[in-house]
């Protein structure tokens, strides 16, 4: 009992509590437009100079994470990279990780989430090395000089040993295993993370951004991130809540997509050459 008790606070160690699921829904807030892709947000912000787009991606333990896309429509070439990303909460500034700091999280994850495995490893051969099977026999000899009773006892630790093995080997695979994704983690890391970029004039540039997760807001709670991309100001507002709650109002009508319909007559002439009607002279 005391190795099972040791076995279940190494998992209570290693194990993360279950929190409920969280997600960011899009705000409206001023001149952004939205377009969905299978339930899946896009917001847009269209200036003289450039065009910005927003998505929320899955957090990253609790992190608001977004994928963001700039184009350049100006005429010369500008850079673009975290450091032209800011991100406050109620008002208050925030941090935009950079890939770094992902980097170095990424590995201290990895290193606590293998001592836990090793524990867990660890205790559970511990655990297993005491499982054994014990043969007892019971008899009596009667002598000249009396009986004697006489009882013996032949204990088998081969289970115990085997299941010791077998804990010890699952422990080293998981810590493959650990370390196998943290290299496919800092790749990726490194390939889509924002980093400072030259946008050419008529080029595109995306990656993904992290922001930092607030110590004290309590959800739900709205972050705002505004891309500073050549010479302009994009602020796209989405709200940290639980799923189906406190959801922001929808968005209006006017911000559905961002191709303005055409006037009545110019949308009839389109459709009547469209259809092979010929065209006004």
């Amino acid at each position: 009992m005391k190795n099972f008790a040791l076995l279940l606070a190494a998992a209570a160690f290693t194990g993360q509590a279950v929190a409920a699921d969280l997600i960011l829904y899009p705000v409206q807030t001023g001149p952004e437009t939205i377009r969905y892709r299978t339930g899946i947000p896009t917001l847009n912000i269209e200036t003289a100079t450039g065009s910005v787009t927003v998505t929320p991606l899955p957090l990253d333990h609790s992190h608001a994470t977004f994928g963001v896309a700039v184009y350049n429509k100006g005429e010369n070439s500008v850079n673009f990279g975290i450091e032209n990303v800011t991100a406050s909460i109620g008002g208050r500034p925030i941090p935009v990780l950079s890939r770094e700091e992902l980097q170095k999280r990424a590995k201290s994850r990895a290193a606590w989430s293998v001592v836990g495995l090793a524990l867990l490893s660890g205790v559970a051969a511990a655990a297993a090395s005491t499982a054994h099977t014990t043969s007892h026999s019971y008899g009596n000899v009667r002598t000249p000089h009396g009986t004697y009773f006489w009882s013996s006892s032949y204990r088998d630790n081969s289970i115990g040993a085997l299941g010791a093995g077998a804990a010890i080997g699952t422990g080293t695979a998981g810590i493959v295993g650990i370390q196998n994704r943290l290299e496919y983690t800092l790749g990726t890391l490194a390939t889509d993370i924002v980093q400072t970029t030259t946008v050419d004039p008529d080029n595109t540039y995306g990656g993904e951004i992290v922001v930092e997760k607030p110590s004290a807001a309590s959800v739900p709670y709205d972050v705002t991130i505004t891309m500073h991309f050549n010479g302009a100001d994009y602020p796209f507002t989405f709200r940290m809540t639980e799923q189906g709650k406190n959801k922001p109002p929808a968005f209006t009508e006017a911000a559905l997509g961002n191709h303005p319909r055409l006037p009545a007559p110019v949308a009839a002439a389109a459709q009547a050459r469209g259809s092979g009607s010929p065209s006004p002279q």
